[in-house]
């Protein structure tokens, strides 16, 4: 998992004179054909060599160092994620990389820093969630990110409290002496899991806080957190103290999609409406022509939605058409199968942002042509 931690540490590197980091985005996915059989590792042999083949001589051999590691590392990687990030630096012995459960676009580049922009975009398209599991006991906090979950604290209540057997009046004073030391004990326990909350939203800048166990615990303890941690509280679950890692991400991830949904459904609605602030274009073809203009801002499309397009085999240029002729040059189209993953890397190169969205809102897009975007202008 990635945390705030480490995007400072790989953002906040300095760059060193004479000493360049190579950065690497690989895409593993082996739900796609194109991935299976190792073929990523091709992929990124591609990408390696036509970086070496822009250097001078002088540079090549600290390319080839840090190119060397990057390719040890690949050819021994199992994949079990969507994306492969790498940044590395033999010179400085600095290597660091993650598998992310993430879709990520091939690149690579070498320069005096971390090219952390592609990063940045797919954490911002993620939300890290908190979730605190609480009983009057003990408490176990985690936090969820990009399909993954860790555990970072395991508490327990202070001290237990016992109760001693008495007699007639003695018995129930003694019974309601019991009684409030054990509510002030747990209150002791649930304030200390509200601090070790604040710590956590310090140290993983989560976005939102799910309370899960028993009511009783749950209810008190949301009356306990603070100002910013109250105002993320997301939703209460319904689960056992004992719980394994596995159940309690499942239930995170439920709200997730939940949550994610609803998120879809309003910004598909907003698509449509439009605004003077925002203009938006609705329908292949409209939404093509705002692409070739450099004015896509964010593309949206409904999951599912593959279709037919063409190229233009002299400048390149995208159409909503499969044959005839270019609008900008005249040469001829050819007639692709992949127009939306071409529009999607245009987008991204024109450091847009792509949307694909399911369900309801997927549904609702369908009836303006399965796809739009927000514009620049």
């Amino acid at each position: 998992m990635i945390s705030k931690s480490d995007v400072d540490a790989i953002v906040g590197r300095k760059a060193v004179p004479d000493s360049q980091v190579l950065s690497v985005y690989l895409d593993i996915d082996q739900s796609k054909p194109v991935n299976l059989k190792r073929r990523f590792e091709a992929a990124l042999h591609d990408m390696l060599q036509s970086l070496e083949a822009q250097l001078d001589e002088p540079k090549r051999d600290s390319f080839s160092a840090d190119a060397r590691r990057v390719r040890q590392h690949v050819s021994t990687l199992e994949p079990r994620a969507k994306g492969w990030i790498c940044f590395a630096d033999d010179s400085e012995d600095f290597f660091w990389m993650r598998e992310i459960k993430a879709p990520v676009r091939a690149l690579a580049r070498w320069q005096e820093t971390p090219y952390v922009a592609p990063m940045l975009e797919v954490l911002d398209e993620y939300e890290r969630y908190g979730v605190a599991l609480v009983d009057k006991e003990q408490a176990r906090l985690f936090t969820v990110f990009i399909g993954e979950i860790a555990e970072h604290y395991h508490a327990f209540a202070p001290a237990p409290v016992q109760h001693f057997k008495t007699t007639g009046t003695d018995q129930w004073l003694s019974a309601r002496r019991f009684q409030k030391r054990a509510e002030m004990h747990v209150h002791w326990h649930l304030k200390h899991v509200a601090e070790l909350l604040d710590k956590l939203v310090d140290q993983y800048g989560f976005d939102r806080l799910l309370l899960a166990g028993p009511v009783e615990a749950t209810s008190e303890l949301q009356q306990l957190l603070s100002k910013r941690l109250r105002s993320r509280v997301a939703e209460k679950l319904s689960l056992p103290i004992k719980a394994n890692a596995a159940e309690i991400l499942e239930a995170a991830l439920k709200v997730e999609r939940a949550v994610e949904r609803q998120r879809e459904k309003e910004m598909v609605e907003n698509l449509i409406i439009g605004d003077a602030h925002h203009p938006s274009a609705l329908g292949l073809e409209r939404t093509v022509y705002a692409l070739a203009e450099e004015r896509v801002w964010r593309l949206i499309y409904a999951v599912g939605f593959h279709p037919e397009g063409g190229r233009c085999s002299n400048c390149g240029m995208l159409f909503a058409k499969v044959e005839g002729s270019c609008d900008y040059c005249g040469g001829s189209i050819k007639r692709i199968d992949d127009l939306i993953e071409q529009m999607v890397e245009r987008v991204l190169d024109q450091d847009g942002k792509v949307e694909q969205v399911a369900g309801d809102a997927a549904l609702r897009l369908q009836q303006v042509g399965s796809i739009g975007a927000v514009l620049r202008f």
